[in-house]
């Protein structure tokens, strides 16, 4: 198929902004003298006519999209339609200006033209009429040029922003498998002691971490610190602090229990000792409890109190942190005190994201986000029953998962439910039945 404008060649070639023409003898074959008609209008309009043939404008289509001529295409009557899909092809991948004529019995191909986006009339359309669409197109492709180059450099932006976040998801990756390292595997199996854990960090890593160790015959260790802060910085402290808590001292036979007050104190003296310009700190609850006895020795540095739950009265006591927060000031005390595990009782330590952990389901967002008090119920009522331990505590979690805006917890949880493994009271089936019972209100 060859298609060449008529009176038209390389001698009215000019300098400056031109308009391809393609098949324009076939609208001369029907009105005579149409295309030179239409060559004088664009001349005053300051546009060139260059002919060529369409399947070469189809052939040597550039690279790179935008044409920065308009064009004016006038397509045979028996135009089959793999020519004419791959003109659009062309048109809508280059997203080059042309005005496509068709014979006024192809209204199908006009309006399938006109719903992709490319301009197309009947070839009853007049030179002055095709003049002023061609000088319309010829004005808007330098803002079509800008806007491609900025698209472009937009999608390389993109692009390279998408790089960096899936780099950064692999890190965050990579960072959460390694603090899962530091953290006991599963629920750790502790001779005389029941346990059961909640760890649920906010985003990939947590600013939360807990140890669980048997020390010796007798005694084990529970530690629970909370990095203030959140995200990557928080998890990198709680790696320091991990490795910075000393339990024992010596080893073998010679090897000492070390005390709650002594092991934070030495933490808190490591901490304050590197924490640089920007000093980081943390909370922390320690404690040895002793098997022989039921008895259990804790510690706090600035963090919530520690619950203990009876089960004879179903009462909740409050074991106050008192010492300061770690890492600020170096050579302070952490007080320590002991108290007496009666069969049946329960120990709690926790993190205080509890304390949001439970809005109150009437709040506005702002109001949802402050704490509450609903958490002590919660984790009493879980306590309540050491005989149904790992069943309270996955109500517990359930109830967690019931909260609004759970897929955003808005902090790190964790808690750690210690109960002495002695023979305990056995009407215990009722407190877990008030678990059930909780009001979704409270």
């Amino acid at each position: 198929m060859s298609m060449r404008l008529t009176n038209t060649d390389s001698s009215t070639h000019r300098d400056g902004p031109m308009v391809i023409g393609s098949g324009l003898e076939l609208l001369d074959q029907r009105a005579p003298g149409w295309s030179n008609s239409l060559k004088d209008h664009l001349d005053t309009s300051g546009l060139g006519l260059m002919s060529t043939d369409l399947e070469v404008l189809l052939e040597n289509a550039p690279s790179a999209p935008v044409s920065s001529s308009p064009a004016i295409i006038v397509l045979p009557a028996d135009g089959s339609d793999r020519f004419i899909s791959q003109l659009m092809d062309t048109l809508s991948e280059t997203l080059a200006a042309a005005l496509v004529i068709v014979d006024e019995n192809q209204t199908r191909i006009k309006h399938f033209m006109q719903a992709e986006g490319i301009l197309c009339e009947t070839s009853s359309i007049t030179p002055q009429e095709a003049s002023i669409i061609l000088r319309t197109l010829a004005q808007r492709q330098p803002a079509l040029h800008r806007l491609n180059t900025e698209l472009r450099l937009s999608e390389i932006t993109i692009n390279g922003v998408q790089s960096e976040v899936s780099k950064l998801h692999e890190e965050l990756q990579t960072a959460a498998s390694i603090q899962r390292e530091y953290l006991p595997v599963g629920t750790p199996e502790i001779d005389g002691v029941d346990l059961g854990i909640i760890y649920r960090p906010a985003s990939y890593v947590s600013g939360d971490i807990y140890d669980i160790t048997q020390l010796d015959e007798h005694r084990s260790a529970f530690f629970l610190a909370d990095a203030v802060g959140h995200g990557v910085p928080a998890a990198l402290m709680t790696m320091v602090i991990s490795q910075g808590l000393r339990k024992m001292d010596g080893s073998g036979a010679s090897a000492k229990v070390v005390e709650p007050e002594d092991a934070l104190r030495r933490l808190n003296n490591t901490m304050a000792e590197h924490k640089g310009e920007n000093a980081r700190f943390a909370t922390a609850m320690y404690a040895v409890y002793d098997k022989s006895t039921n008895e259990v020795t804790i510690a706090g540095a600035g963090h919530p109190p520690a619950l203990v739950i009876r089960a004879e009265s179903g009462t909740t006591e409050m074991v106050d942190s008192e010492g300061p927060l770690l890492g600020i000031f170096a050579d302070v005390e952490f007080p320590q005190k002991t108290i007496k595990l009666n069969d049946g009782d329960v120990l709690v330590f926790y993190s205080d994201g509890f304390e949001v952990a439970f809005p109150n389901q009437s709040d506005d967002e702002h109001e949802r986000r402050r704490p509450t008090q609903t958490y002590i119920s919660r984790l009493s009522s879980a306590g309540n029953d050491s005989n149904k331990l790992n069943e309270s505590i996955r109500f517990l979690e359930d109830n967690l998962d019931l909260q609004m805006g759970s897929l955003h917890q808005p902090d790190d949880i964790t808690a750690l439910f210690i109960a002495p493994s002695s023979k305990r009271s056995a009407a215990a089936e009722e407190l877990v039945n008030s678990l059930r019972r909780i009001p979704e209100s409270m």
